[in-house]
């Protein structure tokens, strides 16, 4: 929900009067949004990455069906698991860059100096756990 207060003295921490405070302030808010802008993006790949994972499955089930093709093991890929905890991610990854954009645009606004490394730290153990499942199914397949 946008800040609709209106910037007095009292509530803003910085003098925006100033032309060089408030170019530094905006181009925080615009590296917010291309930050913002990059998850999205990463998200909408793991949604497509998703897709071509199912897409692939449904390729290799039907190659396995052509006669010049069956001495093709037919085996089961599982990748029922892999497209959605992929396509979760995705959401997942939108979802904390809603959240991790508002909360940095509130501490622009508000003047702070910290900001949490909570966002990224979700993000990275999503891209790891997506890694381990992929390791762990192909693993299943080569030893099976």
């Amino acid at each position: 929900m946008p800040d609709t207060t209106p910037a007095t003295p009292e509530n803003q921490p910085y003098d925006l009067s100033n032309p060089q405070v408030l170019l530094a302030w905006q181009r925080n808010h615009l590296a917010n949004e291309r930050t913002f802008l990059a998850w999205c993006r990463t998200g909408l790949a793991l949604f497509g990455f998703s897709f071509v994972i199912e897409r692939f499955d449904f390729f290799i089930r039907q190659i396995q069906g052509v006669p010049m093709f069956e001495g093709m093991a037919k085996k089961h890929l599982h990748t029922e698991e892999i497209t959605l905890s992929t396509f979760g991610v995705g959401v997942l990854v939108m979802v904390v860059a809603t959240w991790r954009f508002w909360y940095i645009r509130r501490c622009i606004n508000t003047g702070a100096k910290t900001f949490s490394a909570i966002p990224d730290i979700v993000f990275t153990a999503a891209v790891v756990g997506i890694i381990l499942g992929l390791f762990t199914v192909f693993w299943h397949l080569i030893v099976q």
